[in-house]
């Protein structure tokens, strides 16, 4: 599995990061260590510490590297917010899609509980993603494409919610179903509850 980076990493870092989203893969976020992870390159241990500090570096690299896989793209210019959302939503799930182990990263906030750096990371990039939905769909109701009766957050705190359910199910399930098929459907759900009254 290879893994795009959005952060200028070196081509051992890329290698290391693809490793631990396979470690990952294969055995659950638990099995990630530096003795395993030095096992799988067939590195020495102290090979690996000189591009990561250690393995919370590792995990924050891969959450920062997940913000480019996700998002479409902006320079795209797009002429119908409810577009632009849906277009958003299908590339998390392209992305899961492609890359699952992804989902033990970023669902792991309770594994990183003692790991101040990580939970920091994963509150902000929770925030920001609630954040930048809400500013979309205020867009989207000040040109009446999207019903105004609720919140701009509300309503972004409920999209959010409904793909992290579906995601972690899928994950629960030993990703048993198709997600892009399962997402579509969502959206299309999503789309009916989000058009003005």
């Amino acid at each position: 599995m290879t893994f795009k980076m959005e952060t200028e990493l070196s081509e051992r870092q890329k290698e290391i990061i693809n490793a631990s989203l396979e470690l990952i893969a294969e055995s659950g976020i638990q099995s990630l260590t530096i003795k395993n992870l030095s096992k799988k390159i067939g590195l020495v241990e102290s090979a690996i510490y000189r591009h990561f500090e250690s393995k919370t570096q590792i995990l924050i690299a891969i959450l920062d590297s997940i913000s480019g896989q996700t998002i479409p793209n902006r320079s795209t210019k797009v002429e119908s917010v409810i577009n632009h959302l849906e277009q958003n939503l299908r590339n998390h799930f392209q992305t899961f899609t492609a890359n699952p182990a992804l989902v033990s990263v970023i669902f792991a906030e309770d594994l990183f509980q003692n790991e101040v750096l990580l939970v920091e990371k994963t509150k902000a990039k929770v925030e920001r993603s609630i954040s930048e939905m809400a500013a979309m769909i205020k867009v989207g109701q000040q040109k009446g494409e999207i019903r105004n009766d609720i919140d701009s957050e509300q309503l972004a705190i409920m999209i959010n919610g409904s793909v992290r359910m579906l995601v972690k199910q899928w994950k629960m399930s030993d990703y048993s179903f198709d997600l892009i098929q399962k997402g579509d459907e969502l959206i299309n759900s999503m789309k009916l509850l989000l058009k003005p009254l």
